[in-house]
């Protein structure tokens, strides 16, 4: 009878390890990214998918004169009727805060790969995160 010694090294656990911070990552980045902004008016907006989609939607029939302004939008908080202006502005508040989640992620995955395998162990995804994402001023 033979025995198999299934042995993992270091390197292999730090990347290993490595791996799920990228991944834990990842997510962080999703769920801030779809989490909604606050309008300069203080009115949330959410910045998930269908919202991304449907102000692109609206952007794009204002523009080709399909749809005229006010516009009714429901958000979280009730609905308002938006101006073509405010269409524009809170489309383009949505496109820079998931722009600022992807480059923040950029960023953090940046710093995972610069981490020695000794400090992977005690990375704060999140906390990085965080940093990197209010230091684009977002």
């Amino acid at each position: 009878m033979t025995f198999a010694l299934n042995i993992t090294t270091a390197a292999e656990k730090a990347a290993t390890a490595r791996a799920a911070l990228q991944a834990d990552l990842a997510n962080i980045r999703w769920q801030a990214e779809a989490g909604g902004v606050a309008l300069p008016n203080g009115t949330n907006i959410p910045t998930d998918q269908q919202t991304r989609v449907s102000l692109t939607g609206a952007v794009n029939s204002l523009d080709s004169g399909m749809m005229t302004e006010p516009v009714a939008w429901k958000f979280p908080g009730g609905w308002q009727d938006l101006t073509a202006a405010e269409i524009n502005a809170a489309a383009a508040a949505v496109v820079a805060h998931v722009q600022a989640c992807f480059e923040a992620e950029r960023a953090v995955e940046a710093q995972i790969a610069g981490l020695t395998d000794a400090e992977v162990a005690a990375f704060d995804a999140q906390a990085a995160f965080d940093a990197a994402l209010a230091g684009q001023g977002a």
